[in-house]
This record gives structure tokens, C-alpha cells and sequence, in this order.
């Protein structure tokens, strides 16, 4: 069920602890598949990774925000990082439930707390901000609309295909599929999201390519405006200047992670 995270009476670092025993005992192995948490100032930033992906992919801008004194949080989403068959069993409310170790850490000392989320995080992060306290949001390429072929058959396509094929060079961290039902819980949370979104009322920034080969940037621009939020700002990255394909999983992201801090640094202080 999506509601109010559950206040845990524990400090940062206890909590940290044990949301990291959780993820090896789930087999998660290597520091990319891991929770990342370092405590700095009493503004933090929780980091919320994208569909089949790990933490890894949001580690060079937390360590960005961490230069800038920002205390930062990167999250393992469930069934995320380790085994495929973890994932297999996954839904998106257990997504949502996973977020809970990382906000509690931050929301026990930090004063104010930013909410950032790539691809299918960026779901998870407005359904954060939704139904939690933070200051500012921050959406990398949000799936509220993706460009899986024949995603919108996803419903009668999981009851006959388990897997979908993805390229990925990170295997380490990223699983070599896409599986059905784990996109049907996409489709899901997708669903979801549409129903309060635009209830989302902190500052906002859209960072999205035009030629994002997995999810639709117009789908997300025209959603952010939904919301009732008056302090919106997107920034588009033009592929032919940053061969940009999917925001921060490309190397080439420097200028991107530097726009997002500055946003940021405008926005918790």
C-alpha cells in the first residue's frame, strides 16, 4: 500500500546498517549494488535509481553533492542489485517500501531533504514527495511514458514472455533483461502516479534528452506541468551536443550533474 513512510526511531547510521545487511543477504555484492549513505550537512538528498539498474548509475552525482557538503543517500530499490529471481518477486509498492530505509536516514538529522529519481526512480520519487515531507524534487528522465515496443500490451505480453532482451555493457550492476511482469508493475506505478501528480507542490526540475531511446521527454515534460507546483524547471539536453541517449547512464553527463547540483544548491540552502 502507498502511504506515509513509517517513522523508524533510530539513528542514520543505524538504519544505513542494516538496509545494507538487507541487500547482501538478498545477494547483493560489489559497492554499485549496495546502499550508499554519507552524512555531511543537515541537507540531504535521497537518490533513487532507475528499472534493472543499481545504485551505481547515481554514485558520480552523489559524490558531486557530497563535495558541496550535501549529506546524500542512494537507494537499493527492491529486488534491485542482486539476484534476478529477487526481482522477479518484486512489485512496485515493495519498490516504494525499499525508499523507506533511505528517507528515514536522511529525515532523522537533516533539516531539508531533496528527492532525486532517474527513469522509473523518478516515479518513485514523486510518489516520495507525494506522500512525504521534502523540499525539492528532481526528475532524470522520468518513465511516466517509456519506449518499450508494445509497452501498452505489457498486460496480455507478461502472460506469454517472461523477458525482454536489453543491451546493457554493466553487467555487474544491471540485469541483462527487462522482465514483463516488472514492467507491468511500471505500468502499474505508472497508472498511479497519474492520479497525484498533480498534487506535487515543491520546486521541480525536469532534466530530459530529446533523444531518449527509453522514455518519452514530451510524455514528461507535459506532466510536470501538471503539477501544482509554481517553481518548475526543465532542462533538455540536445543529443547531437551531448550524445545523450539516457541522461546520467551516459559518460558523457559532467555538464548535467553540474546543472543538477546548481539547481539544487539554489534550492537547499
Amino acid at each position: 500500500m502507498i502511504k506515509q513512510f513509517n517513522k523508524i526511531n533510530k539513528t542514520a547510521e543505524e538504519i544505513y546498517e542494516a538496509d545494507v545487511l538487507k541487500a547482501r543477504e538478498m545477494g547483493s555484492a560489489g559497492e554499485g549494488n549496495l546502499p550508499y549513505f554519507r552524512r555531511h550537512s543537515e541537507n540531504g538528498v535521497l537518490l533513487i535509481h532507475g528499472f534493472a539498474a543499481a545504485p551505481n548509475e547515481l554514485l558520480p552525482l552523489a559524490y558531486e553533492l557530497e563535495k558541496n557538503n550535501y549529506s546524500v543517500y542512494v537507494v537499493r530499490v527492491a529486488g534491485h542489485g542482486c539476484k534476478l529471481d529477487n526481482f522477479y518477486k518484486t512489485t512496485y509498492e515493495d519498490w516504494y517500501e525499499s525508499i523507506e530505509a533511505g528517507y528515514n536516514a536522511l529525515s532523522s538529522f537533516c533539516k531539508k531533504i531533496c528527492i532525486v529519481g532517474q527513469s522509473n526512480g523518478g516515479l518513485l520519487a514523486c510518489t516520495v514527495a507525494r506522500f512525504n515531507k521534502c523540499d525539492s524534487l528532481v526528475l532524470l528522465a522520468p518513465a511516466f511514458k517509456v519506449r518499450v515496443p508494445g509497452f501498452f500490451l505489457i498486460p496480455f505480453v507478461k502472460k506469454i514472455i517472461k523477458n525482454i532482451p536489453r543491451y546493457t555493457k554493466d553487467l555487474e550492476c544491471n540485469y541483462p533483461v527487462f522482465p514483463t511482469e516488472q514492467l507491468y508493475q511500471m505500468k502499474l506505478l505508472q497508472d498511479k502516479v497519474d492520479e497525484y501528480v498533480k498534487e506535487i507542490n515543491v520546486p521541480v526540475l525536469l532534466a530530459v534528452s530529446e533523444k531518449d531511446v527509453l522514455i518519452s521527454p514530451k510524455a514528461a515534460l507535459k506532466k510536470v506541468n501538471e503539477m501544482v507546483s509554481n517553481d518548475k524547471t526543465a532542462f533538455t539536453y540536445n543529443n547531437r551536443l551531448y550524445k545523450v541517449k539516457h541522461i546520467l547512464t551516459e559518460k558523457h553527463s559532467l555538464k548535467i550533474i553540474n546543472d543538477i547540483v546548481c539547481w539544487i544548491k539554489e534550492k537547499i540552502k
